[in-house]
């Protein structure tokens, strides 16, 4: 502690001497030694600069968007195990969680949302997205409200109720037609889609990056990418900004110049670089999802399922608001209680993490959460990894295939699941990603203390980092108990 102090004294004595640098100087447009160009080799070349295979895709993503809505909706006399195996265990979260880390925005790119979107948006009414908008977290909130909320207040509510799921992704898929249809840009993706700012912020922890040959972007004059972008963006830029926004990696840019290309880079490339015109709301977004996807799961799926269930505060105060504002059958106050607590602590540890972490800096906190709180996107989007996989290999896989071929009317026997968990020990590798996520993210927040202070000494830029992990310290704290819970006593272990 008295180390600390002392570097804040000496940040504050100091910042008039040593401002922090302005953003414009940040800008280091070199991109990384190590990269691997997808685009030349001839396999994955043809899949990207060709339409053929991300229009299968998308076909066959609209094709089950639909199917989902339809049987949950018009097929009453089915149990709705399709519908629930397709949006809760193929969609969301198998299919996000197992492939942002690596592939980034790669659901992105095959979304039924988006395809519509790219049809609908030339015919609309076109008007510009208002400024307040993007800055409302629309789309964060939207989807804390219609499934954070439920699946804490009803927890298993979505994953048991097909008509709800039905209705929930019906809600969503008219709410982006009209986007489409009343604002330019595909202002849906940007602005109201559930998962467009979680992916996006998650993203940055991602190895899949878009960039061009800068001696053609020199001398052109037709700026072919940036037209066929229907997201208005500038893939030229991507490289000296170091961020690629708000692209979905539809691969419309590739397609249309051959100076556009596709990298494979280091997992976490983008956190050892400054971001020109850093945006905020994924710093907010990225702070969203540690406390509700990270620190309050790890109540209501981790603590919730030890011998010291009982003792947990939500669940001992969770009597009180049942006398006093009732309880539905549908409510439960103790996930409720889950999500506020996880919320809570998470804004406990982050403000004066934050706050000590700008002052040892020797710059505004509000400079230092936009650049240091990207260093939470691995835990954002690891930490829930394992539960997901594990789900997904030993329940919903079978589940899938079994009330597919229901749905086409093929006579044959159950396909049991990929996996027997009470026999596959292997399955307990999973139980690794949360320490890969725990130590990702320490070592992309140094990255990160490296860019808001470069030329300070390690001591300082360590310091920051160690204060500016706040909310990790919090989550790894949560999940050492939830392990000392387990040892103590008989639990069923979720992750």
């Amino acid at each position: 502690m008295n180390t600390i102090l002392h570097l804040v004294r000496e940040a504050e004595a100091n910042v008039s001497r040593a401002p922090v640098p302005d953003r414009r100087d940040w800008m280091q447009p070199t991109p990384p030694r190590r990269a691997i160009d997808l685009t030349d080799t001839p396999v994955v070349r043809s899949m990207l600069r060709g339409t053929w295979f991300l229009g299968t895709l998308r076909w066959f993503a609209g094709l089950l968007l639909a199917l989902g809505i339809y049987t949950a909706l018009f097929k009453p006399t089915t149990n709705g195990a399709f519908t629930l195996a397709v949006f809760w265990g193929l969609f969301w979260p198998f299919f996000t969680a197992a492939v942002t880390p690596t592939l980034g925005n790669a659901f992105c790119a095959v979304c039924p949302h988006g395809a519509m979107g790219r049809w609908l948006t030339p015919r609309g009414l076109g008007l510009r997205i208002p400024p307040w908008a993007r800055r409302m977290h629309l789309g964060l909130g939207l989807i804390l409200l219609t499934y954070w909320l439920g699946a804490y207040a009803m927890p298993g509510g979505f994953a048991r109720m097909p008509i709800l799921t039905g209705w929930l992704f019906l809600g969503w898929t008219v709410a982006a037609a009209a986007m489409f249809l009343v604002f330019r840009d595909m202002a849906h993706c940007k602005v109201l889609c559930p998962l467009g700012n979680v992916l996006t912020a998650t993203a940055r922890a991602s190895s899949l990056w878009i960039t061009t040959d800068k001696q053609s972007c020199a001398t052109c004059r037709t700026f072919d990418c940036a037209k066929a972008c229907a997201w208005a963006l500038k893939p030229f830029r991507f490289e000296a900004e170091n961020t690629m926004r708000d692209c979905t990696l539809c691969m419309a840019c590739v397609q249309a110049c051959p100076s556009v290309k596709v990298e494979a880079r280091a997992p976490g490339h983008q956190f050892r670089r400054p971001v020109v015109r850093v945006n905020r709301n994924d710093a907010w977004a990225l702070l969203t999802i540690t406390a509700v996807a990270a620190v309050g799961i790890q109540f209501l799926h981790g603590l919730n399922h030890t011998p010291w269930k009982a003792a947990m505060p939500w669940n001992t105060a969770a009597p009180w608001f049942v006398a006093t504002f009732g309880q539905p059958a549908w409510l439960s106050w103790s996930g409720v209680l889950c999500l506020l607590l996880g919320v809570t602590l998470t804004a406990a540890a982050a403000v004066p993490g934050y706050t000590a972490a700008a002052r040892v800096a020797g710059t505004s906190r509000r400079d230092a959460f936009a650049v240091l709180a990207p260093g939470q996107a691995p835990l954002a989007c690891v930490a829930m990894l394992s539960h997901t996989m594990v789900f997904f290999l030993t329940v919903y896989s079978a589940n899938i295939a079994n009330e597919t071929v229901r749905l086409l009317g093929i006579e044959t026997g159950a396909f049991a699941p990929l996996i027997d968990r009470r026999t596959a020990m292997w399955l307990m590798i999973f139980e690794v990603t949360p320490y890969i996520a725990v130590t990702w993210s320490l070592w992309a927040t140094w990255r990160r203390a490296a860019v808001l202070i470069p030329s300070a000494p390690t001591r300082r830029r360590l310091a920051v980092a160690a204060l500016a992990a706040a909310p990790i310290w919090l989550y790894v704290a949560v999940y050492a108990v939830k392990i000392v819970a387990f040892a103590s006593g008989s639990g069923h272990a979720h992750h």
